[in-house]
């Protein structure tokens, strides 16, 4: 069975991308559940995000609270099945990040990075400026 998932995931991004790129449009009723930025994850059993750069491609392999302790809390986050997407929009890009449910709990499986105005970015500068966006905002 999780081998016919591992095979059918790159299938399933491709219309999850095409939902990420709506940019969190608003929905009418019917559609997947979608959770305010208040809602935290559970705290998953694994070890936290260890210091040091993160990269975009270490992103793929983290745990939902692995993600929400690197990048903050995400300011959308849609489930679709079986997908989560959770997005983190700054000023000069949009980062979104694809979750799955894995054994050990949900996972980070595919990023996707992409301009507001679809001028170039790059994945690095994309993921700094989340980053930087997370130490800047005030803690309650």
């Amino acid at each position: 069975m999780m081998q016919t998932m591992t095979k059918l995931r790159p299938l399933l991004l491709l219309p999850l991308m095409a939902l990420a790129a709506c940019n969190g449009a608003a929905q009418t009723g019917g559609g997947p559940a979608v959770e305010s930025p208040s809602q935290r994850t559970e705290t998953a059993a694994l070890p936290r995000v260890q210091s040091g750069p993160l990269t975009p491609e270490g992103l793929k392999g983290l745990s939902a609270a692995q993600v929400e302790d690197a990048l903050g809390t995400p300011g959308f986050r849609r489930r679709d099945p079986p997908a989560e997407i959770w997005q983190y929009r700054v000023k000069s890009c949009t980062l979104d990040l694809f979750l799955y449910v894995e054994t050990a709990g949900r996972m980070v499986a595919h990023y996707a990075v992409r301009s507001p105005v679809g001028s170039p970015v790059s994945d690095r500068a994309c993921l700094d400026e989340v980053l930087n966006a997370k130490t800047e905002r005030p803690v309650s």
